[in-house]
């Protein structure tokens, strides 16, 4: 029987119509969300308070992303534009227009070259240093709705059910990955770039290994859980987890490694937009057509019962250390380092601790939202 853990949720409104797009920025001091009432709010992560609004756009707003260093934001809308923000004066820098309405947005700093997912079948990829376009990506039959780049790799997802792999720098498409059953609805690559996940409306998340290629005999990792079509997907920061929302309300937090649901969040009345996760993986961000935003606290998320007691069955060891009092996962190498009798998890027996390893912490009273208790669905299959 799947065990329970309560984790703390709030409830964050501004918008008056569905939210599409969330993401955290300036090393996650804040986060934005975007709108089908055509504007973007800013929050502060720390507080959960709203900050401001930036308008312009004239149409619902489809599509965020920021800069890792907060300089900017970027959104795309449905009045065929993306639109480039100051992330500190929130002053609109510049507005690059397109033929087709604008689905999805993905940029990398280090090349400052942004990805533009549009409904006309095409990708197009522009250089914010100069503001030009230097290269539209060709090659699906319908509406390009999700897109994620890496480097000079950008993936692309459709309502053709395929997924279009590319290089920036030589122009051509490197992958296309089939198997998919309905369109796709979200793409995103890992950090390190070895790894694919998509979501789909034929109700899967599917995990591709585009650096082995292991998926040319093996087939991807495909995850059943979703009772309706799979909206988002996306990787944690540190690629151990990916977390999914659906037509179905529900957000489904898996493990990247074994392909397996760590355990359900619900809270939505309607289905989820997307979602967006700190650095240290301690708070997770939903967005949904309820109008709402949703903010999770996951600290301590891996030790749900259900979580150890699978790991246990495993194999593993498990310890409450001496000096911090969380469990930690006894390795192999800590039994010959330190001995059979390991009684402190490796940071606490770290002899000088000269950092502070950057952490959110748990904020207090909130006037923007109700913070309270949900329960949260585990999995009995979760295998980490």
């Amino acid at each position: 029987m799947a065990q329970n853990k309560e984790i703390e949720l709030y409830v964050l409104k501004q918008h008056t119509a569905a939210v599409n797009a969330v993401t955290f920025y300036d090393k996650d001091r804040r986060f934005v969300s975007a709108s089908d009432d055509c504007s973007i709010c800013v929050w502060d992560t720390q507080t959960r308070n709203y900050l401001y609004r930036l308008k312009g756009h004239e149409a619902a707003v489809k599509a965020l992303v920021a800069s890792e260093d907060g300089t900017r934001i970027l959104s795309g809308s449905c009045d065929r534009t993306v639109r480039v923000w100051d992330g500190e004066k929130s002053a609109c820098l510049w507005s690059l227009q397109h033929e087709g309405l604008i689905m999805d947005l993905s940029y990398d700093q280090n090349s400052s070259l942004m990805s533009v997912a549009c409904d006309d079948k095409l990708t197009r990829v522009w250089d914010l240093r100069t503001y030009s376009e230097v290269l539209t990506l060709k090659g699906h039959t319908n509406s390009v709705m999700s897109c994620s780049q890496h480097g000079n790799t950008v993936a692309t997802g459709s309502l053709d059910k395929t997924i279009r792999v590319s290089d920036i720098r030589a122009a051509n498409t490197l992958l296309i990955l089939t198997g998919h059953k309905g369109a796709v609805s979200c793409v995103d690559i890992s950090s390190e770039g070895h790894k694919l996940c998509s979501a789909s409306w034929d109700k899967t998340v599917r995990l591709w290994d585009i650096h082995a290629g292991t998926y040319r005999t093996q087939g991807p990792r495909v995850m059943y859980e979703h009772e309706g079509c799979v909206s988002s997907s996306k990787f944690a920061c540190d690629d151990q987890k990916i977390i999914s929302g659906g037509y179905d309300n529900l957000v489904i937090v898996w493990d990247a490694l074994h392909a397996k649901k760590r355990h359900n969040l619900r809270a939505h009345e309607s289905w989820i937009t997307d979602c967006a996760m700190t650095n240290d993986g301690n708070w997770l961000l939903t967005c949904s057509k309820d109008r709402t935003l949703r903010m999770w606290d996951m600290d301590g998320s891996d030790n749900l019962p259900v979580v150890l007691n699978n790991k246990m069955s495993m194999g593993y060891k498990f310890q409450e250390c001496d000096q911090c009092q969380r469990t930690f996962k006894v390795e192999k190498k800590d039994m010959i380092e330190v001995g059979e009798d390991v009684l402190r998890c490796v940071y606490c027996r770290m002899p000088d601790r000269a950092y502070n390893t950057p952490s959110l912490s748990h904020p207090g009273a909130c006037n923007v939202g109700a913070g309270f208790a949900v329960e949260v669905e585990a999995s009995q299959d979760i295998c980490t």
